[in-house]
């Protein structure tokens, strides 16, 4: 396998990537760190301190001083010595360039055909054709057409084989949620289910296949062990691209070492820590290369994974508030000094001057964004960025409230045994209140959908919100509380009619009464004067 010339990737545009062969993937990715250009003057420090090393090896770099002499020389240097280092910056900016569309191509190939813009039908059939031509080296031009032709020519039964995969492509979301590790044992289960099939026989019990899974040698199981690899990194991208489009924070990946642990624990072909080290240790430098580079093609994922959840971070994040030198210098924005001085120098040494009741004016509208940023930070902070935690069922609720009980009760017994007798309780009704603990896991479960519909629709859900006992009804739910709400409002309006009605007739009858005892009081006097 021949590598590929650093200085050649420069130059190469989305296109031409796309020419390479995948036998030298391996080759190229290997090379590639995704570590983001310096500026010149980071540049012009490094060097720096390269020199100081050289001709000081004991002497101890102190920081600060060392960033104050730094930056005088920087001042003091001509122009022509600097563009060695403007020319350093835009070689790393090229090769940086460079490099993220080739981890675009080999680590997140169908990303923008499949996953940005759902394609259509017809898009899915020219792709194929695409990468028939590709492998045959025939001109796309003239394959582009040739597909063209034979699509308009093509029955609805034919095109309906597109049709359905353009369907699985907008379900692909729900797919990756639902993605599990392949084990090499359920592919030999599979194939001899599969097989019994084909006898007309049924299919044997898991009780009967285990044993015969155990009877294999290493050579046997290599190539489901081998197979259910691929299919596992082929999950893997589209846990990748699930991340990226719904800006999980992403988790560091293992090193060299740990996947070469975590597949030989898997494979029952280690017991203790010491023996993965002997085994790592009398490894070829053949079989190592292969965990390094699927550490590398895994640290590279990380790392673009990282840089785009970190563009999405700084869309929502609120700004920092600005100083009080910052507000002065906002409002001298535009104008020049007439000295012919640098601005920031002279607005600067201006403000320094500036007696205390000037101050005070910019001093108070720092303060005020501060407060603003402060109140924006703590609605931040309820937001999560990491997908809502699933669900658990009655019965892990359960689980999780007896275990550090029995724990207690019983500290020498493992936790296989101790999950048996909880079990146990489980079914006795009398023991166990499942009604109450059913209940439970169902709210957990409305309250997961919420999160979940929120988290996909914004990239993130609060805490405040998934977590209210309110906001976790379904809507079904809702529309019945809304029913039931009307038709109450419906009924205190009709008694409310009714308590006016009877307020009104009770008022004129008490009007009504006073004025017949005001008449018959002036009658009594009439009488008693003649």
């Amino acid at each position: 396998m021949t590598s590929i010339n650093r200085n050649k990737s420069k130059s190469k545009t989305s296109k031409e990537v796309q020419l390479v062969s995948e036998e030298n993937i391996d080759n190229i990715i290997k090379d590639i760190t995704l570590k983001r250009p310096r500026n010149p003057y980071t540049q012009f420090v490094l060097n720096e301190i390269d020199q100081i090393k050289s001709k000081n090896k004991d002497k101890k770099i102190v920081i600060q001083e060392l960033s104050a002499t730094c930056a005088e020389k920087w001042k003091k240097l001509r122009d022509s010595e600097k563009r060695k280092y403007i020319k350093l910056f835009e070689e790393e900016k090229a090769k940086y360039k460079a490099d993220l569309q080739l981890v675009r191509h080999y680590l997140f190939k169908d990303f923008n055909d499949t996953f940005q813009h759902a394609p259509t039908a017809y898009r899915i059939f020219l792709n194929e054709k695409l990468r028939d031509g590709f492998e045959q080296s025939l001109d796309p031009k003239e394959v582009k057409k040739e597909a063209a032709y034979e699509w308009a020519r093509m029955s609805e039964e034919e095109k309906k084989i597109y049709t359905d995969k353009k369907k699985e492509n907008d379900n692909w979301f729900l797919k990756a949620e639902k993605i599990k590790k392949i084990t090499p044992i359920a592919l030999f289960i599979q194939k001899k289910i599969e097989e019994a099939k084909e006898k007309h026989k049924e299919p044997p019990a898991l009780k009967d296949i285990a044993p015969a899974w155990k009877k294999l040698s290493k050579n046997e199981k290599k190539p489901y062990q081998k197979y259910a690899q691929d299919l596992n990194e082929e999950k893997q991208k589209l846990l990748d691209i699930y991340e990226i489009v719904h800006g999980i924070k992403p988790k560091r990946p293992a090193g060299a070492f740990r996947i070469f642990l975590q597949e030989k624990a898997k494979n029952n072909e280690i017991k203790t820590l010491n023996d993965g080290h002997e085994m790592w240790q009398n490894l070829g430098e053949e079989e190592k290369e292969e965990y390094l580079i699927k550490s590398h093609r895994c640290l590279l994922a990380y790392r673009y994974k990282k840089m785009i959840y970190n563009k999405k971070l700084k869309k929502i994040l609120p700004k920092k508030p600005k100083g009080a030198l910052q507000q002065y210098l906002k409002e001298k924005k535009g104008q020049k000094p007439a000295n012919g001085e640098s601005w920031l120098t002279y607005w600067r040494t201006v403000f320094e001057n500036l007696s205390k009741e000037k101050k005070k004016k910019y001093e108070e509208k720092a303060k005020k964004a501060k407060e603003i940023y402060e109140k924006k930070m703590t609605k931040f902070q309820d937001k999560v960025f990491d997908m809502p935690k699933k669900p658990l069922s009655g019965f892990l609720l359960y689980v999780t409230d007896r275990m550090p009980d029995l724990k207690k009760e019983k500290p020498d017994e493992m936790a296989n045994q101790l999950i048996r007798q909880i079990a146990k309780e489980w079914q006795e009704e009398k023991v166990v209140d499942q009604k109450l603990y059913n209940k439970n896991a169902e709210k957990d479960k409305k309250r997961f959908k919420k999160q979940l519909k929120e988290f996909q629709k914004l990239g993130y859900y609060t805490k405040s919100k998934g977590d209210s006992d309110e906001e976790d009804i379904d809507d079904d739910e809702k529309k019945e509380k809304n029913k039931k709400k009307k038709s109450n409002s419906k009924a205190s309006s009709q008694k409310t009619k009714k308590n006016k009605n009877s307020s009104y007739k009770s008022k004129t009858q008490m009007r009504s009464r006073s004025k017949s005892k005001k008449s018959q009081k002036v009658g009594k006097s009439q009488k008693s004067k003649k």
